[in-house]
């Protein structure tokens, strides 16, 4: 045994056994190896707002609240308190408020796993509490927006209905000024019914009351929509004279109608028709020449659309031609009578007109309108001046005073088989049918159709003012004559 403790290897393994189990008594002393150190870190949620539930809000209204909002120190690793701040709750429970008043109430709070609150501030709220009072309120309807452009809107009407029920609390009812709702008019042109206006209560400063509770929230009404003009024709007047020996052949005028802009009133009281002025003392050849005329606004009105027009006249030199056969037209005959002409026997006259050569080429006898007015004559022989009717831009070349002979005849007499009256040329009952007898008010001959009344002149005096100058031998007049009964 001392040899073997004596020998050298021996002793190095002995040395290293003991070594061994130094190093293993020293280990299991000491346990699981330890972990690496884990850091957590604080933070403050600022202004997270408290969420109320559970309060009853039909009798009570929540008026007021000390804190609307509060803070939240949290504590907890970095990752998990870096989370959004929605994720952090703050409530606040009312279901225990039962009557009016002030109450003290603790708050609650959510915030994500993980995560420790460390405070809240605040912990607890007062809040108040009113009861809630309905008053009856009159509608008031306003508009929004603007009507098409040249439209108006006019004062809106409430349909149904007119009354209804506002809830607010007791302390803001006193501050009610209005329950109202707006119509909107964006781009209208006709009247606007609307059957579910909204309305919102106002307070006296004009503020909407959000917590004002409306029954019913909604009314119809109806806004009327009308044009801010008028539209009326446009005609012409021609002032001027055209070159001698020129007469006008056509007027292209391509402005119809004009608009006439202003109140209601004075769109109630507007004319019939706007005239514009052409000076055909501008022409200075023949061919088509282009005349401006500036239009002008009636007094009373703010504007007229177009402000000026332009038209096109064709001048050529002028022709003349005989019309025959032209029919006369006898009206106005009373009842009881029978109507004879007696000159011309053949009811009908000749003119001389004269005018562009292509529009007299294109003349009809029937063109042309010639009439007769018996009105208010009694049986017996009469003359009658005759009333011309001519087609624009055709003039008579003469002046003369143009009348007929019409015997008026009583077809109520009874007819009489005296002898003496075998002289006579017989009753009117033994007489054949003649061209242009009638009785009551038939006329002569069935009247053509006028080919235009524009520029109808009942006066005799000469110049119509709606047609324009012709040559100098005519003093230049169109449209209708009338030869009058000295």
């Amino acid at each position: 045994m001392d040899k073997w403790i004596k020998n050298n290897t021996a002793s190095k393994l002995i040395a290293l056994a003991v070594s061994i189990l130094l190093w293993a008594m020293v280990h299991m002393d000491s346990g699981a190896p330890a972990p690496p150190t884990t850091f957590y870190d604080t933070k403050i949620i600022e202004g997270v707002k408290i969420q109320t539930y559970g309060f009853d809000d039909s009798e009570y209204a929540l008026t007021g609240i000390d804190k609307d909002r509060v803070n939240l120190e949290v504590r907890g690793k970095k990752s998990n308190i870096a989370l959004l701040t929605d994720e952090y709750k703050v409530k606040l429970d009312l279901s225990t408020v039962r009557e009016p008043g002030t109450h003290t109430l603790p708050l609650t709070y959510s915030i994500p796993s993980g995560v420790e609150l460390v405070s809240m501030e605040p912990s607890a709220v007062t809040v108040t509490v009113e009861t809630r009072v309905s008053e009856s309120v009159t509608v008031s309807i306003g508009t929004k927006g603007e009507p098409a452009k040249d439209y108006r809107a006019g004062t809106p009407v409430l349909i149904d209905p007119r009354q209804v029920t506002v809830t607010l609390p007791e302390s803001s009812m006193a501050n009610l000024g209005q329950v109202k709702g707006n119509v909107d008019l964006d781009g209208a042109k006709e009247k606007i019914t609307e059957k579910r206006v909204k309305l919102t209560a106002y307070d006296k400063q004009g503020v909407e009351m959000e917590d004002a509770v409306i029954e019913p929230a909604a009314v119809a009404a109806e806004v009327p929509i009308e044009p801010a003009f008028v539209t009326l024709p446009l005609e012409l007047e021609y002032t001027g004279r055209l070159p001698d020996g020129f007469v006008l052949s056509k007027v292209d005028q391509k402005v119809k109608e004009v608009k006439l802009f202003g109140s209601k009133e004075a769109l109630a009281g507007a004319g019939t028709y706007i005239e514009a002025a052409i000076n055909l003392g501008e022409v200075r050849n023949s061919g088509t020449t282009v005349l401006t005329a500036d239009l002008t606004p009636p007094e009373g009105f703010e504007k007229i659309e177009p402000s000026s027009i332009t038209v096109d006249v064709t001048a050529v030199s002028h022709g003349e031609r005989v019309v025959n056969g032209i029919p006369i037209t006898l009206k106005g005959v009373s009842s009881g009578l029978d109507a004879v002409i007696t000159d011309p026997k053949t009811q009908t006259i000749s003119l001389t007109l004269t005018g562009a050569p292509d529009l007299l080429n294109s003349l009809e006898p029937s063109d042309i309108g010639v009439e007769a007015n018996a009105a208010g004559l009694k049986a017996g022989v009469h003359e009658i001046p005759l009333q011309i009717t001519l087609p624009s831009f055709i003039n008579r070349a003469d002046r003369n005073r143009l009348v007929i002979k019409v015997e008026l005849k009583d077809n109520s007499k009874p007819v009489t088989t005296d002898p003496s009256s075998s002289n006579n040329e017989g009753t009117d009952k033994d007489k054949p049918d003649s061209p242009g007898t009638g009785s009551g008010n038939d006329q002569v001959e069935n009247p053509p159709a006028p080919p235009t009344n524009e520029g109808t002149d009942n006066s005799g005096s000469g110049e119509s003012p709606s047609h324009p100058p012709g040559d100098g031998s005519n003093d230049g007049t169109t449209g209708s004559e009338s030869s009058q009964d000295g």
